[in-house]
């Protein structure tokens, strides 16, 4: 699953500023070797601060053990028949369960089934046939059932279930990562929703899918399915597996018959209804196929067209071929998340359906490559309970690495995989948790940037700590060991230590079972034909480890040769003597910048002029470039150096360097800048560079319009949100006309910067404009624009103003589609209003129906 904080990872990127926000102290790197240590310390080492007896902010708040799920039963096949009522949102379910005892004898089984009406339990045949009706109690989460005799563990016996799911008369709940546990959802069920079309789709992770069929809703119970879908023959169904078969009815209903052979855990089995398009490729003689909406249809292999070369590299990569009867991707409106690996059929949210002139600016190729990996790491071998979640998530979210890796350059994998160091970083700030976690208050808090970022950064550090070549036959080993069974962290570490024959208990225990990171301090002298280099753990050892850290150090002379040498940080303070005829002119520490941490190493400047040019990972150039960005107020020398990487073959350099000229106002010569930025802004081929050129040109070209009123032009939204943004603040409201010309625009980059230059303008008028836009925007998207919105309530004058934007507002505040986060954002839009009395009654009447209660929650912590 791709979670919802990534997806807000994305949207603040859309005005043009890409991954350059890269901290100026950058992580580490390691090879393998060793090299002699010295008892002596001649640098002294920084003062620690003293110990005290307060917890830092992100001590995490514990919680109980979660143990994985006990399995009574074994749950062999489940059998499902469903048709829906899109008036009521309710769906008619016919559920027939074959079960094995696991190992005990049993006369009970409790099923989770949210919510239903149980019309009837009855034990039947294996041909279907009613054995006798069962007695059942039900307390609209959990049945239990009493069996007509107690069951060994060599009998098999079948239970049809006939009950109708009501999923919207529930309390809801949700979180960042999925943002509601409906498990079924009905899209426009009434079809009066302008512009958005009806669907029906399901979400089972984590716990959701027993909220329309009773089952064992646990990530350990693997079950094989089949599922009947009945629908109005008009409608594309998808679920899991092959379709078998489809049935005309009399009514102008189809049923659908879709068939999983191989077992699969309950949480990804799924289904979809709704108007598709359907466009197939191939792969090795299996059915690859992409559901897009029919406008999109020309552009499904614009979104999907690289999955068969990704299904052919992840196969021979980890010598495990693509287990599974097909592989299908649909893309639906409103989802709850990113999106989701369900076993066959991939669902992702509507911000991945673009066109051509989109994907100029958002490729959502790791998206595509995350939730197929998740058909190795997480459906064929699945996390045996939450608590080993990144045994999923962090796989999946490695995998975005080695694509970009192998279908673009290392370069361009090194690059993206610093947005995941510095997304762990943030989140550090207020939460330190182990990977694996025992011990937590809710299973939803598992999916965070510990488990996909982190996660994915140490699966990177493995692979350079053990070699490529046992990396990849270790994780192999992992799949085979284990396809098609739960599995938790031991069982990795196991696999990787079989083909290694090296005990990594040191490794995996402190990185994926101790919360934290290294903090590393890096001082470096020369005397006497001898470089010292000081390392320093400066983490608090009371709540994280002190690690083990093999690692490379490259030391570079003037003369443009190098020599590495490996080291093994174990300890608090360490020193590492190396002997050299000369002194080094650059050191960097952590050559392939690989270790998840903070790591200060102050360099010179002519230091750091050299790591821009010799260092052979990007970020270690990227580092060097920030640096002396930070110097040019007081060099400005430097610009000259800096217009170089202006025209560097990578567009991160390109970009980076952009950046750093940004509002500028030191005495250096910036016309050559100017020059190379307008160029730029015309030709490089990448849109990102162009719009943080562009961005940049704002700020420092008082003839700036001219560059800008031309990038209106250009073929990406981006750019052209960027002119637009920029321009405005020239302008004024003289930008209004230029707006006018993109009013009918869809795309997320034109209607966010529209939005906010029409809130700072205060431009009459534009409710009917904010209306329109909100009802084609999917849901994920609507938080952001309500944000946006808030300034533009805040400058209307009019009585009868205010409470047409009450009444737009309050669409989708009680729409029951609406996320959590969005129904929040809509309240948060309106409380520039809340003054008024009258407009304030019709808001706490909406909000007082309001059953989500993490909305009243968080709009009480609000002081709503």
């Amino acid at each position: 699953m791709i979670s919802n904080y990534k997806h807000a990872i994305f949207c603040a990127l859309l005005l043009g500023s890409s991954l350059n926000a890269c901290k100026t102290v950058k992580p580490a790197a390691s090879d393998q070797a060793a090299i002699t240590e010295t008892p002596d310390t001649p640098i002294t080492p920084e003062v620690l601060p003293e110990d005290d007896t307060t917890q830092p902010d992100w001590i995490s708040k514990g919680g109980p053990y979660q143990a994985a799920y006990d399995r009574s039963f074994n749950l062999l096949h489940t059998q499902l028949k469903v048709s829906f009522d899109w008036e009521k949102q309710h769906m008619s379910g016919d559920a027939i369960l074959t079960l094995q005892p696991h190992f005990y004898s049993q006369k009970d089984v409790i099923l989770d089934a949210k919510n239903f009406d149980i019309h009837k339990v009855e034990l039947v045949d294996k041909n279907q046939k009613v054995i006798k009706s069962l007695d059942f109690t039900y307390d609209s989460l959990q049945i239990t059932i009493a069996l007509d005799k107690s069951y060994s563990r060599s009998d098999v016996c079948s239970i049809h279930i006939s009950y109708t799911a009501k999923p919207n008369e529930r309390e809801i709940h949700g979180s960042e990562a999925i943002t509601s546990d409906k498990g079924l959802y009905f899209i426009n069920p009434l079809g009066d929703e302008i512009g958005k079309p009806q669907q029906i789709w399901t979400q089972g992770e984590t716990a959701a899918n027993s909220c329309w069929f009773p089952t064992f809703d646990h990530p350990n119970v693997k079950m094989k399915q089949d599922i009947f879908i009945t629908v109005n023959n008009k409608y594309v169904t998808l679920s899991n597996g092959k379709l078998v078969s489809q049935q005309k009815n009399s009514d102008g209903t189809r049923t659908d018959h879709w068939k999983q052979e191989l077992p699969h855990s309950v949480y990804l089995t799924m289904m979809t209804v709704g108007d598709f398009a359907i466009v197939k490729d191939e792969w090795r003689g299996k059915e690859v196929s992409y559901y897009v909406e029919p406008a999109f249809k020309q552009y499904a292999r614009t979104i999907f067209g690289n999955t068969p070369e990704m299904l052919e590299f992840f196969s021979e990569r980890f010598n495990y071929d693509y287990p599974w009867a097909k592989y299908s991707q649909v893309i639906i409106r409103d989802f709850v998340s990113g999106a989701m690996e369900n076993t066959t059929a991939s669902t992702f949210m509507e911000s991945v359906q673009v066109d051509d002139r989109e994907k100029l600016d958002q490729d959502w190729d790791f998206i595509v490559a995350h939730e197929l990996f998740h058909h190795w790491f997480g459906d064929l071998v699945t996390s045996e309970s939450w608590s080993n979640l990144p045994l999923n998530e962090s796989w999946a979210n490695y995998s975005e690495y080695l694509w970009r890796e192998h279908k673009i350059s290392k370069e361009e994998a090194d690059y993206a995989l610093q947005s995941e160091l510095d997304s762990y970083l943030a989140e550090s700030e207020t939460k330190q948790e182990p990977l694996i976690r025992y011990h937590y208050q809710n299973k939803e808090d598992m999916f965070d940037s510990h488990s996909y970022a982190k996660g994915g950064y140490t699966l990177n550090l493995l692979r350079h700590t053990i070699g490529d070549d046992a990396f990849f036959e270790g994780a192999s080993l992992y799949l085979k060991e284990n396809a098609f069974k739960a599995a938790e962290i031991a069982h990795l570490r196991l696999a990787f230590e079989e083909v290694t024959g090296q005990d990594l208990n040191w490794f995996f225990n402190q990185w994926f079972m101790e919360a934290g990171h290294p903090d590393l301090f890096i001082k470096d002298s020369f005397s006497n034909g001898k470089v010292k280099l000081l390392v320093q753990q400066r983490q608090d050892p009371e709540y994280t480890p002190i690690y083990k850290i093999p690692t490379t150090i490259e030391f570079w002379w003037k003369d443009g040769h190098s020599e590495k040498r490996q080291i093994t940080v174990k300890e608090a303070n360490e020193t590492f003597s190396f002997a050299f005829e000369e002194k080094p002119s650059l050191i960097i520490f952590d050559t392939e910048h690989i270790i998840p941490a903070v790591i200060t190493h102050s360099k010179n400047t002519e230091a750091y002029l050299q790591q821009a040019k010799v260092a052979t990972n990007i970020m270690h150039r990227v580092e060097a470039v920030l640096q002396l960005g930070d110097m040019i107020t007081a060099d400005p020398s430097l610009i000259t150096v800096l217009n170089t990487y202006l025209k560097d073959p990578f567009w991160g350099i390109r970009e980076t360097t952009a950046s750093i000229f940004e509002g500028y106002k030191g005495t250096g010569d910036l016309n050559p800048t100017i020059a190379i930025l307008r160029s730029l802004v015309k030709t490089d081929p990448k849109s990102t560079v162009r719009a943080t050129a562009l961005s940049t040109l704002s700020s420092i070209d008082e003839n700036f319009l001219p560059i800008a009123q031309q990038a209106l032009n250009d073929s990406s939204y981006m750019v052209i949100a960027t002119s637009l943004y920029a321009t405005s603040a020239i302008e004024g409201p003289s930008i209004v006309p230029t707006l006018e010309r993109f009013a009918d625009a869809r795309n997320p980059n034109i209607v966010f910067v529209s939005s906010m230059i029409y809130a700072e303008l205060g431009t009459e008028g534009k409710l009917p404009w904010y209306d329109a836009k909100l009802a084609e925007m999917n849901d994920q998207y609507r938080q952001y624009m309500f944000r946006t919105m808030t300034g533009y309530i805040l400058s209307l004058q009019k009585e009868e103003e205010k409470e047409k934007a009450v009444d737009i507002v309050l669409k989708y505040a009680q729409n029951s589609g609406s996320s959590t986060q969005t129904k929040i954002a809509a309240y948060q839009a309106l409380s520039p209003l809340l003054e008024d009395e009258t407009l304030k009654e019709k808001i706490e009447e909406t909000l007082n129906k309001e059953a989500d209660k993490n909305v009243i929650d968080a709009l009480k912590q609000q002081g709503y």
